[in-house]
């Protein structure tokens, strides 16, 4: 009898113990799924303002397949006062605007964002309506991942120009 007490009083306290470990691990993940919904809906905006750009003219005279669009910028926060980092652009020219139907030259393009923390890359297609060497239409891009603090990151970034700067937006997914 006094056996069966003990196995009892063991098996209690075993039933308990596991109990408390697991209201411990729920509890504990609940800021990591509220960190993971958060960054579900998280943005950044950063503006780009007095780019540097070069236009690398590789076949006969003027935009065709394979010229190169190589860009650097410094990076603003979204009010465009403050300098937080630099933004890296290169771009080849996949279909150049050489027949009548065609309104904008077509480039793929690679971007780097390196701001306090770490980078994010993104890369997609660019539609450059006038010279090559201006700003492109506005669009979307994916976001291809990232270091330091942006390790893991994905969704799309999206480039709106404006008159004096262009203005990126990253929505952040998963």
């Amino acid at each position: 009898m006094l056996l069966g007490r003990r196995v009892l009083i063991v098996l209690s306290m075993v039933v308990l113990v596991a109990l408390a470990i697991g209201v411990v691990g729920a509890v504990s993940a609940s800021p990591d799924d509220e960190k993971d919904n958060n960054k579900k809906s998280r943005t950044l905006t950063v503006a780009t303002k007095t780019p540097e750009i070069k236009v690398v003219d590789l076949g006969p005279q003027g935009p065709t397949q394979g010229d190169a669009i190589v860009q650097n910028a410094p990076l603003y926060n979204a009010t465009g006062k403050e300098r937080i980092g630099r933004f890296d652009l290169f771009c080849a020219v996949t279909d150049p605007a050489d027949e009548s139907a065609e309104k904008a030259h077509m480039a793929e393009c690679t971007k780097t964002f390196t701001l306090p923390g770490g980078e994010i890359s993104v890369q997609g297609r660019e539609a450059y309506p006038d010279e090559l060497s201006a700003r492109p239409t506005p669009g979307e891009d994916a976001i291809t991942g990232g270091t330091g603090k942006y390790a893991g990151v994905r969704g799309e970034q999206r480039f709106e120009p404006r008159r004096t700067k262009g203005i990126n937006t990253f929505h952040f997914i998963g």
